[in-house]
């Protein structure tokens, strides 16, 4: 691989990057690393000399410091990434990993609880101290725990019961689309009330009772 050089490499990383995933200087530099035996803070080095050059030939759009958009090839010419999109994936997944989901109305709209579109996307995230573009039409709030795959979908559930306090719900029978949502999560009863006593206020856990003793649920 090495005689092609770390530029080539860089540019088939982002060649097979899937369109919509944010591709971030951190996850392209650990690639160089890996397959070129290097120093992590150098490749970091490289990564970020390729990845300019990427963005000024019009293959990567800069959203944010080491975070970028693929730039897609249309019908029509280049399309490049929405700032909004972008984020959202950034804010919700590192690589592989979920660090975070939607929440307050955006959950609520996303659920049918509300028929209200918000202005702004709610996603509670691990990189909440993050800052994004001024123009990006996101709300960032700190989760209810360092969200990880296993807690992620209770952690969700617990942020609808809370929304609902905060926001209109014009849905006819919106404890029905909780249980639902709660079915097609997989999520243990017992195991969603013990979030609820431990980290949420006392509404919270009445609703998350009332909820799931309320459905039967299994």
């Amino acid at each position: 691989m090495e005689p092609h050089g770390y530029g080539q490499h860089i540019k088939t990383q982002i060649q097979n990057w899937p369109a919509k995933k944010p591709v971030t200087t951190k996850e392209v530099a650990a690639s160089l690393a890996s397959a070129f035996d290097m120093d992590i803070d150098n490749a970091k080095k490289i990564t970020n000399v390729n990845m300019a050059r990427l963005v000024d030939k019009g293959d990567l759009a800069r959203v944010q410091r080491g975070v970028y958009g693929k730039v897609r090839e249309t019908r029509f010419g280049k399309l490049r990434p929405r700032p909004d999109e972008i984020m959202t994936g950034f804010l919700l997944r590192d690589s592989e990993n979920i660090i975070g989901y939607i929440t307050g109305p955006t959950l609520l709209n996303a659920l049918g609880l509300c028929s209200q579109i918000p202005a702004e996307r709610h996603i509670a995230s691990n990189r909440y101290r993050y800052r994004l573009p001024e123009d990006t039409r996101i709300r960032v709030c700190k989760p209810i725990l360092t969200v990880n795959d296993a807690n992620a979908p209770y952690l969700q559930a617990l942020e609808a019961f809370m929304a609902m306090e905060k926001y209109p719900v014009d849905a006819d029978r919106p404890d029905e689309v909780l249980r639902s949502m709660l079915r097609s999560g997989n999520i243990n009863n017992e195991r969603l009330i013990w979030y609820a006593r431990n980290h949420c206020g006392r509404k919270t856990l009445l609703r998350a009772i009332d909820v799931t003793l309320g459905g039967n649920i299994n």
